[in-house]
C-alpha cells in the first residue's frame, strides 16, 4: 500500500522505497507545489538579472562543479567491512566499490574514537584538539569545578516543541570551535541551501556546522525528527507532514529478520552467541513483543530504531529535504550531510561479524543503491559528488576474538572493577600530597606498574616535548586544555588499556580506544570529478572535508590539519 507524502509516494513497508510515479495533489504538483516551484524561478530570474556578470564567477555557475555535495558518514563502519562482506553486495556499496575512488588505509590521528569527535573532525579538517568536541561527553573545567558536558548540549536552546521537558536538554553547536565544509560553502555562496540529518543529535549537529539552518535528528521514542530554537522557532510544515505520514509506518514494524541471502549467511559468525545483545535474544528474528516487555510504544520504537528502520527513517527525510528544497537543482551548488546510525546500533550489540551486522550492512547497500539512481534520475548524472566514511571502528567482542582465534588474550574488564582500581591507584597517588603535576606522574607510573592500564600519559607529557610513542600522538591530538574525557583525565593523566580488551558492557562491544580497529574506517569517494581506483597510501580522517571541498570547488581555510588528497 502506498500513500503520498510531500510530493513522492511511499510504500508503507519501511524498508522498500517505491520509485516515483508522479506529483501528488496531481498534473505539476498541484497549487501549493506550483507556487513553491514558481517562486523559486521568479527568485532565481531576479537574482541572475541583479547579479549580472557577478554570479558567472561564483562556485556554482562553474559549468563543471557538482550541484550537490553530499557528506554521507556511516557510524562505526570499520574499514574492513566492506570487505568482508563484499561478495554480498549489489547496491550503493557495490558502487562505490566500482565506481569510486577508496583509501584503504584512512584513520583516525586521534585517540578518542567515538561518534561526536569523528564526525567534528570528518566535518572541519582539524584535530579534536582544535575544534574541541574531544568525547561524546566530557567534564569541562568551570573555575575550580568540574562540570559535566554534552558534546553539542545547549541548556538555553532547548529541543523545539519540548521546552518545558527536563529530560530532554537542549541542543546547538555552541561548544564545536571551528567551522567545517558547510560554512565553507555558505561563505563562498551565501545562496547556497544546506541540510544535515541523522539518527543522532551528535552527528547532525557537528555536520550541520555553524551556520547551516536546517538540522534535524531523531527522537526515536516518539519515532519523529527534531531540532532545537538555536535554529529555527517553529517546524516546518513539510516535516511535521513527514512525521505524521511517513514516520508511524516505519515505526510500527513488530519484527526484524535477516536480509542476508542464505548463500553468503557463512560470511558471517553463526547467528546465536551469549556474548551478545541481553545474553538471550541473539538470533533472528527478532520480534518486539519477546525483547520488550509489555506493549509501551516508546519502549517498542526505541527497540526498532536501534536497527536498520533508523537508517530507512533517516533516508526518507533526505528524499523529502532533496524534494523539498530542490537540492541540486538549481544554479547554486548546495549541501547535504547524512549519518547513518544503524551500524553503530547494530554493532554495539551483537558486534561487526555478527549476522545482524551483516543484515544491517545489506539494508544499507540497498539504501544507497536505491538513493544513488535518485540523486543520477533527479540532480543528474556527473552532476553530484558523495564522500563516504566511517566515523570510527570497534573492537571485535572479545569472546568472538578467542573464538576465532584473532586474539587468544582479549578480555571482557568489568567496569566495576576497573572503576575500583583506579580509585585506589589515585588515592595512593595522592596520599602525600605535592603539585598536581607530581601526583599526575606518580598516578600515571602506578596504574602502570599495577598492570591496569599498557601505557599512562600525563598531561605535561602530551603538551610539552616529544612524544614518548606513537600513541601519545593521537592523545595529544584528543587533548583541549579544560574539557576531561578519560577515566584519570581530570587528574592530568590520559590511560590506554591492552590491545583487544574491552572495559565494561556485560554483553556487546565498544570503540573508543587508540588501536587500529577503532581508528581504521572507510573513506570512498564518488560522482563529478572522480575516477574509480585505490590508493593504500597513509591518510587520515582531517583530509575528508577539504578533498571533498576541493572536488566541489569550495575554498577551504589555510589552517586546516588535513590536506586534499584526491
Amino acid at each position: 500500500m502506498s500513500s503520498a507524502v510531500g510530493g513522492r509516494f511511499w510504500n508503507t513497508d519501511p524498508f522498500s522505497r517505491v520509485r516515483i510515479v508522479g506529483k501528488a495533489d496531481g498534473g505539476m504538483g498541484g497549487p501549493i507545489l506550483q507556487k513553491r516551484h514558481m517562486r523559486g524561478f521568479l527568485r532565481v530570474q531576479f537574482l541572475a538579472l541583479a547579479l549580472g556578470a557577478t554570479a558567472a564567477s561564483s562556485i556554482s555557475a562553474q559549468n563543471d562543479a557538482p550541484k550537490l555535495v553530499v557528506m554521507l558518514i556511516v557510524d562505526q563502519l570499520r574499514a574492513d567491512l566492506l570487505d568482508r562482506y563484499e561478495p554480498a553486495f549489489t547496491g550503493g556499496f557495490r558502487r562505490l566499490l566500482d565506481e569510486g575512488f577508496r583509501f584503504t588505509q584512512a584513520s583516525h590521528a586521534h585517540a578518542r574514537t567515538s561518534t561526536a569527535p569523528g564526525h567534528a573532525t570528518l566535518t572541519t579538517g582539524v584535530h579534536p584538539s582544535r575544534h574541541g568536541i574531544v568525547a561524546n561527553s566530557w567534564f569541562e573545567r568551570v573555575g575550580l569545578d568540574w562540570e559535566s558536558s554534552y558534546a553539542v548540549g545547549d541548556p538555553p536552546s532547548p529541543i523545539l516543541g519540548f521546552e518545558t521537558e527536563p529530560a530532554l536538554q537542549g541542543r546547538s553547536p555552541k561548544t564545536i570551535l571551528r567551522e567545517g565544509l558547510p560554512d565553507w560553502l555558505s561563505a563562498a555562496n551565501d545562496r547556497s541551501r544546506r541540510v544535515s540529518i541523522s539518527k543522532k543529535d551528535r552527528a547532525a549537529i557537528p555536520m550541520g556546522g555553524k551556520t547551516t539552518e536546517q538540522v534535524y535528528w531523531l527522537l526515536p521514542e516518539l519515532g519523529r525528527f527534531i531540532t532545537s530554537t538555536h535554529y529555527r522557532n517553529r517546524y516546518p510544515r513539510w516535516l511535521n507532514r513527514f512525521n505524521a505520514r511517513v514516520m508511524p509506518a516505519i515505526a510500527k514494524t513488530e519484527v526484524w529478520d535477516t536480509e542476508v541471502p542464505e548463500q553468503f549467511r557463512s560470511l558471517a559468525r553463526p547467528d546465536a552467541a551469549a556474548y551478545e545483545y541481553d545474553g538471550v535474544h541473539s538470533t533472528f528474528p527478532h520480534v518486539s513483543s519477546e525483547e520488550n516487555a509489555g506493549d509501551n510504544a516508546q519502549v517498542h520504537n526505541a527497540w526498532g530504531f536501534d536497527q536498520s528502520r533508523a537508517d530507512a527513517a533517516v533516508m526518507a527525510l533526505a528524499y523529502e529535504v532533496i524534494d523539498e528544497f530542490d537540492l541540486g537543482q538549481r544554479r547554486e551548488q548546495d549541501y547535504l550531510a547524512i549519518s547513518l546510525s544503524a551500524t553503530d546500533r547494530v554493532g554495539h550489540a551483537f558486534g561487526p561479524f555478527s549476522q545482524e551486522q551483516f543484515s544491517n550492512l545489506i539494508h544499507v547497500d540497498r539504501l544507497l543503491g536505491e538513493f544513488f539512481e535518485y540523486l543520477d534520475e533527479e540532480v543528474g548524472e556527473g552532476k553530484w559528488l558523495i564522500g563516504l566514511a566511517g566515523d570510527h571502528g570497534v573492537v571485535t567482542i572479545p569472546e568472538a576474538q578467542v573464538e576465532m582465534g584473532i586474539n587468544p588474550d582479549a578480555v571482557r574488564i568489568p567496569d566495576a572493577e576497573r572503576n575500583t582500581q583506579l580509585a585506589q591507584a589515585l588515592q595512593d597517588a595522592a596520599r602525600n600530597g605535592g603539585y598536581p603535576e607530581e601526583i599526575a606522574e606518580r598516578l600515571a607510573r602506578l596504574v602502570e606498574q599495577r598492570g591496569l592500564v599498557a601505557k599512562a600519559y600525563t598531561h605535561a607529557e602530551l603538551t610539552s616535548g616529544e612524544p614518548v610513542d606513537t600513541f601519545a600522538v593521537l592523545f595529544r591530538n584528543s587533548h583541549y586544555p579544560g574539557r576531561a574525557w578519560g577515566p584519570l583525565s581530570r587528574w592530568g593523566v590520559e590511560v590506554r588499556f591492552g590491545e583487544g580488551d574491552l572495559v565494561g558492557f556485560p554483553t556487546g562491544t565498544n570503540h573508543e580506544s587508540t588501536y587500529w580497529y577503532d581508528r581504521h574506517v572507510e573513506m570512498i569517494f564518488m560522482g563529478a570529478g572522480v575516477e574509480p581506483g585505490t590508493s593504500d597510501s597513509p591518510v587520515y580522517t582531517v583530509d575528508f572535508a577539504p578533498t571533498l571541498a576541493g572536488l566541489a570547488g569550495i575554498p577551504v581555510p589555510d589552517d586546516l590539519d588535513g590536506r586534499r588528497i584526491y
